[in-house]
């Protein structure tokens, strides 16, 4: 079904005090001149600990485009050294929360299919200074329980897993980027003979038994004369600060059981053999396999996929925070001829705020043919038809404000929690973080005797809404029941007093 929203709802007046949270500005300039601040932030009267972005529709939505956008939630996880409250966040198309995973601070979260059942997975970890980590990727199902937890296996030193990339398949079979710390003579490139590379890593493992099914290392495959990241002064000197000239950042395996990579800093995609390690072809880059078309060529890039046999897809970043290759940043979809060995540029998704993305990004084609474009470092993210033409775009703040990824999924989300209550200055206000289908609230009263009443029913307006009544002194305490679109309970609060 095809999500509408009215202009009206989405039309905002701008003010310069947040005391509330609201849906998204619509095309706010004191938003974008920085008047509200570098990174916005949503928040409630009584829900105090959710202090999430708040978002501005910079290319609003009309009468002609809200019937085109594709259904569901939008997924993103807002970072930065402006950025109040970071951490995944599910919203509405409206820009309201409807989920706040601020508890663990993730920088990548999607969903995937774990035994067969749609879960979200995130990584959580050590983030260091070269834009990688060491962590554990956890596997949430829709109660927001966490039910597994997996990362690299018996890898130098214990390496743990990075937070690039990490998908599901058959079931309980994980892939995972890992960045790994190794001894390596480094004075052909201009650094110590005693130095430290930080090779790329690709693992699979089976998450139930932590066997690992396949394990490859680029400085077994790729020279780093192949790449475009020289060796920084001072890098690789020890094993705290290992020289990553590869930088992996997407993986993408196939029905044959190859693994497509993307390397940022060698400009290449490498279509990996699964069983011998072999790369069986180079996309990009110094050392091609292919003639690359008009238009085709790319750097920096991130997120690549197939799309189907003979097409894929990847966010050509085109710069860096030193570099600019192009004027923007670009989404891809290339047409691959395997025959003649050549790659076209089938069609780009060009961003309406014209602008180069440093770092970060993805795109994700949905099942309507429509593409939702995550800008990575820069803190916007949009929405595409088949053809190209934008949609909607929406920014989360204006200073040191990213997100790493940013996607649509449907998503049914339960919470083991209970729904909240408060009682303030007159006002109730209930919420119930992660509960998709939530429509309205009903409050109820008790009294002395044990009766138990409804008093008032209010539809769902926001992350936290206010509920209107006057008779207080009526009861000795109060609840709220959560009810979805059909008025059935999913849940009820704790008891409060007015």
């Amino acid at each position: 079904m095809t999500m509408v929203l009215s202009l009206a709802f989405l039309t905002l007046s701008a003010f310069a005090g947040l005391s509330a949270a609201e849906p998204a500005y619509n095309q706010s300039a004191e938003y974008d001149s920085g008047a509200f601040g570098l990174s916005p932030t949503q928040q409630f009267v009584a829900a105090t600990d959710y202090k999430p972005v708040q978002l501005n529709y910079q290319l609003p939505l009309n009468d002609s485009t809200a019937g085109l956008i594709s259904s569901g939630l939008l997924f993103f996880s807002p970072q930065g050294g402006d950025v109040e409250q970071a951490g995944p966040l599910i919203i509405k198309q409206d820009g309201t929360v409807v989920w706040s995973g601020a508890e663990y601070a993730a920088p990548s979260f999607h969903i995937e299919k774990y035994k067969g059942e749609d879960h979200i997975i995130l990584w959580k970890g050590d983030f260091q200074v070269g834009g990688f980590g060491y962590g554990n990727w956890l596997v949430l199902n829709n109660k927001y329980e966490v039910v597994a937890n997996y990362t690299t296996v018996g890898l130098l030193n214990d390496t743990l897993s990075d937070l690039h990339d990490s998908h599901i398949y058959e079931g309980d079979l994980a892939t995972m980027t890992a960045y790994l710390p190794q001894p390596y003579d480094l004075s052909p490139y201009g650094g110590p003979s005693d130095g430290f590379i930080a090779s790329a890593v690709v693992q699979e493992i089976n998450i139930t038994t932590n066997e690992v099914l396949f394990n490859w290392d680029s400085i077994d495959h790729v020279d780093p004369a192949d790449c475009y990241f020289d060796l920084p002064a001072g890098a690789g000197a020890n094993y705290s600060t290992p020289w990553d000239y590869f930088h992996i950042n997407a993986i993408d395996k196939d029905e044959a059981g190859n693994y497509l990579l993307s390397s940022r800093y060698c400009h290449t995609l490498f279509y990996v053999d699964g069983s011998s390690g072999d790369i069986i072809w180079r996309l990009g880059g110094k050392n091609s396999s292919f003639a690359m078309g008009e238009g085709s060529d790319f750097s920096w890039q991130h997120d690549c996929r197939w799309r189907s046999n003979n097409t894929i897809s990847l966010f050509d970043n085109a710069g860096r925070e030193e570099e600019e290759d192009a004027a923007y940043s670009r989404g891809l979809l290339f047409n691959v001829d395997f025959t003649a060995m050549t790659v076209e540029l089938a069609k780009e998704f060009i961003p309406w705020s014209g602008t180069v993305s440093h770092s970060q990004g993805n795109v994700q084609f949905l099942e309507n043919g429509n593409v939702v474009i995550g800008w990575g470092q820069q803190p916007y993210f949009q929405e595409f038809d088949s053809d190209g033409n934008a949609l909607w775009e929406m920014h989360f703040g204006v200073g040191d404000v990213e997100a790493y990824r940013a996607f649509r999924f449907e998503w049914v989300g339960l919470p083991s929690t209970s729904p909240s209550l408060a009682i303030v200055n007159g006002t109730a206000y209930a919420w119930w973080n992660g509960a998709t289908e939530l429509a309205s609230w009903e409050l109820r009263g008790s009294s002395g005797s044990g009766e138990d009443v409804s008093l008032v029913t209010t539809p769902r307006t926001d992350f936290e809404t206010a509920i209107e009544f006057d008779g207080w002194d009526g009861y000795t305490s109060y609840t709220v029941v959560a009810l979805d679109g059909e008025g059935q309970t999913l849940g009820t609060s704790e008891e409060v007093t007015a």
